[in-house]
């Protein structure tokens, strides 16, 4: 019996859910874009937005009744009213429980992805306590409310009901009374409800139809129907053929194709290429139409739709600059040998942590979580926890007295002479927040697809990837081993191990089943590789000995002796090796192995909770003392002198510390987020420093570039590689890099300094701040925003301004200054370029106003070509 009187009726606590669950929603949702909007335009339109919320309640209400056991259709009702209310309280503490992690909303149309792939739901259950504690609340007030909810909306429908009982009533007296008396039949009272309900409803209405589309009909959206989202996923397909080209928004563009130019098939291509070299082999037996349309333009014309880099307008070249000097140098001395190569990935790798060094936005951030007479303490633990990046970069930091960090105790230690290590870019940004679509760009040299997730995975890569170059080179070779090296082009005075065989392996410690990346890993061109499956199999040959620290797998060291017998094949078995490697310890929920001893480096001052920047801290020193082994066994395998190591950062990771309104990756577009280290390590290499605001794109030319000019590779795969070179969008960062072109007013016609006239600016876009002059010609760097097809960041490699770009409405446009704001801690946001143009004009100035128009229209067209020389077709 006392159960019975703690338990609600069960319809009552239903609909109580639905309503707690869909106002607060609706309430999180508009608080989140509180900032960003007009306060008196909030309060003018507040009562659309919650309209469809009102109408959900009220039709959830008249099902919800109490079932009458004759009555099968009362059942249907009641059980379909009770679905949506579980529903909405569902989605709602999965909102919530979301929020309390990121500080973001769930994107409920990329949903359906994570919810399709089982290592995703690992990373969608690693929230499961945030989002119980949510479910908890929200039902527990649903509880305590349960009755009036009900009884409220129930009298609200009866009244509505006598009211227009009463209306109907007076209408017939009105007509069948006597006219002397008609009068004292009429129920003025009625009549008068009517008439306030009928103005409410009209000026509804009004404020509907005239209210702006944005942000408003993405602020309306109301619970359950939002989860409508989940079930219009997009799929990609490379079927059918490519959109034809869009005009170029700034200057003319050279769009010949290479078919029109008369491209005959490369003379350094076989017969039959390996994949990746689509576009090169011009054989109409190869390039037929009805085999391959999606080679060809939906216009059924002859003109060939690839990439073509000549026609590219954003492409800016270096390649006629000079080698830097000592480089230069050392490749005439012939001291630099690049026999192997390593691609390290370092998973939520910060520049700002590689190596961690006083001075950022980050480590001030950081020191401001101890109190005052604890910070010196705290730098000294801080500069000391990744020695292993300031040796690789050369960036050697200083304590808290200002002398230079002792690394002696350091897991390696560098053995190159003073001077000498290699290149160390500062400035380098990742081209994507999502880890493989950033890995496309430094395997492969292409920027990713703006759509969610790794659509990429089911088309083809439109330039070849490092691998895939690889295999080319191998596949000419086995051509010439046939013809008895009839047409071997190797000197002979040249190293022997020009002739070996490259092998291109993959390795990371976790599973490569997430998001179809064993797909992709395989239209790289890697046809070896070692991951979780490999190394817990029972048949490994060295399997994992610890337990797995995430959702995803195994700590990188259980990696070590795989990467010791490539390293050994290498060395003795006339191998050249290529070896990919991720980690991924620093990935959320940044565990460590059990044996990993913790650091405290964090304090206890401050609103944020610092647990988890010290865990990721941990993990970050946990990963660099990794480095230090992957080191040590190029040393101890005695190929350190001909190896080139390559590290970059797949993209940042924010925290509290960084912004306090959101962090993660996902939907973030802050700055955190994007700046990644880029080293180019080689112990005979000398050691320069390069500030160029480059990304993952300049890691194939550069790559392809020292092989060419240190004669690491024979004459006939240089062939091969020069001829490649021009063909990717990046620069080579063995010579300077380029950031702008400056117009040549003396040139009008010219493709680098093609004037618009201000007639056509004005046809083109209303806005009131279009440039006149002459425009420089900016290299643009692009950045997706996890999951990729939401947002995009936009930037110009020699100006300090940034634009977060929304690609679909529910989000806003975000200026920054990154020189004026270097944290990103005082953005400018607007939910319309409009508004956001004047903003950026009455805080900063008129250049600042102009380029961020330029950015907008340069970041919608590349978004919209990249669909088109990816093939990609939604479905």
């Amino acid at each position: 019996m006392a159960i019975r009187t703690f338990l609600p009726p069960l319809a009552p606590f239903l609909f109580a859910t639905l309503v707690v669950g869909g106002l607060a929603s609706k309430a999180l949702h508009i608080g989140l874009h509180f900032r960003s909007l007009p306060f008196l335009y909030l309060v003018l339109y507040s009562p659309t937005l919650v309209l469809p919320d009102i109408l959900i309640i009220v039709f959830v209400r008249l099902l919800l009744q109490f079932p009458a056991p004759e009555s099968r259709l009362q059942w249907i009702s009641t059980v379909l009213g009770g679905f949506l209310s579980l529903v909405t309280w569902g989605a709602a503490s999965i909102q919530f429980g979301f929020f309390m992690q990121t500080g973001a909303e769930v994107a409920w149309a990329a949903s359906n992805s994570f919810l399709s792939d089982p290592a995703a739901m690992k990373i969608l259950l690693s929230g499961v306590s945030t989002v119980s504690a949510a479910t908890t609340v929200l039902g527990l007030v649903a509880w305590l409310i349960h009755a009036h909810p009900y009884a409220l909306t129930g009298a609200f429908l009866q009244g509505i009901r006598e009211l227009g009982a009463g209306a109907v009533k007076a209408r017939y007296s009105l007509l069948s009374v006597p006219s002397k008396t008609w009068w004292a039949s009429i129920d003025l009272r009625s009549f008068r409800r009517v008439g306030l309900l009928t103005a409410a409803f009209i000026s509804l209405v009004f404020l509907e139809l005239s209210r702006p589309s944005i942000p408003y009909d993405h602020l309306s959206g109301a619970l359950p129907l939002t989860l409508l989202e989940a079930f219009t996923k997009k799929t990609s397909t490379a079927e059918g053929c490519r959109d034809p080209a869009k005009t170029f928004p700034l200057w003319e563009v050279n769009n010949a194709s290479p078919l029109a130019e008369g491209w005959s098939r490369a003379s350094w291509l076989p017969q039959d290429p390996p994949p990746g070299f689509s576009r090169w082999d011009t054989d109409p037996l190869h390039r037929a139409e009805e085999d391959n349309p999606s080679h060809f333009l939906c216009n059924g014309g002859d003109e060939d739709a690839f990439f073509n880099p000549k026609s590219d307008p954003l492409k800016i070249s270096n390649l006629g600059g000079d080698i830097y000097e000592p480089l230069q140098k050392a490749f005439k001395e012939h001291s630099v040998e690049i026999n192997n190569i390593v691609l390290l990935t370092l998973e939520s790798g910060r520049k700002e942590m590689f190596p961690m060094q006083q001075g950022t936005p980050m480590f001030d951030a950081l020191l401001t979580s101890h109190a005052e007479g604890k910070r010196d303490q705290a730098i000294d633990r801080l500069v000391k926890m990744t020695p292993i990046a300031q040796m690789l970069t050369g960036e050697y930091v200083s304590g808290s007295n200002g002398t230079k960090v002792d690394l002696s105790d350091a897991k390696w230690q560098d053995p190159a002479e003073d001077g000498m290590g290699g290149l160390n870019v500062r400035g380098a940004l990742t081209g994507s927040s999502l880890t493989f679509k950033s890995i496309l760009g430094s395997h492969c040299g292409v920027h990713p697809l703006p759509v969610d997730l790794l659509e990429e995975s089911m088309l083809e890569i439109y330039q070849p990837c490092l691998p895939q170059i690889l295999e080319l080179f191998n596949q000419v070779k086995s051509t010439n081993d046939i013809q008895g090296r009839s047409n071997s082009s190797a000197s002979s005075d040249s190293s022997p191990a020009l002739e070996n065989q490259w092998k291109s392996v993959f390795m990371q410690s976790i599973t490569d089943d997430y998001d179809r990346q064993d797909i992709l890993d395989e239209n790289m061109g890697f046809k070896h590789k070692v991951v979780k499956k490999t190394i817990s199999s029972p048949r490994a040959k060295y399997r994992a000995k610890g337990d797995e620290i995430n959702y995803f797998g195994y700590a990188e060291t259980e990696l070590k002796p795989y990467v010791r017998d490539l390293f050994y094949e290498a060395a003795n078995n006339n191998t050249r090796v290529f070896l990919s490697h991720v980690t991924s310890t620093t990935h959320h929920p940044w565990s460590t192995p059990d044996d990993f001893k913790k650091e405290k480096y964090m304090g206890s001052v401050g609103t944020v909770n610092h647990d988890l920047m010290n865990n990721y801290l941990n993990a970050a020193r946990f990963v660099d003392n990794w480095l230090g082994d992957i080191m040590n066994l190029l040393d101890e395998t005695g190929i350190a002198n001909s190896t080139l190591v390559v590290i970059v950062g797949d993209h940042g990771q924010a925290f509290g510390e960084d912004n306090k309104e959101m962090t993660g990756t996902y939907e973030n577009g802050h700055i955190s987020n994007f700046r990644v280290p880029l080293v180019f390590r080689h112990p005979h290499m000398p050691r320069i420093d390069i500030t160029a605001n480059a990304t993952s794109l300049s890691i194939m030319p550069t790559i392809l570039d020292m092989l060419v000019q240190s004669q690491s590779i024979d004459t006939r795969d240089s062939e091969i590689a020069s001829a490649m070179l021009p063909e990717y969008q990046g620069q080579s960062l063995i010579r300077p890099f380029i950031s702008s072109i400056k117009p040549n007013p003396n040139k009008d016609h010219d493709h680098d300094s093609k004037i618009e006239r201000p007639d056509d600016i004005e046809k083109r876009a209303p806005h009131k701040h279009q440039p006149s002059k002459p425009k420089t010609r900016y290299v643009w760097n692009f950045g997706l925003i996890n999951a990729g097809g939401s947002m995009i960041s936009v930037t110009s490699a020699s100006l300090p301004y940034r634009l977060i770009l929304p690609l679909r409405e529910g989000f806003e446009y975000v200026f920054t200054h990154l020189d004026k704001d270097p944290g990103e801690l005082h953005p400018l946001k607007a939910w319309t370029l409009t508004q956001l143009l004047e903003e950026v004009l009455s805080k900063y100035d008129e250049d600042a106003s102009e380029w961020l128009e330029e950015a907008e229209q340069v970041g919608k067209w590349w978004a919209s070509n990249q669909r088109r020389i990816w093939g990609y077709r939604e479905a």
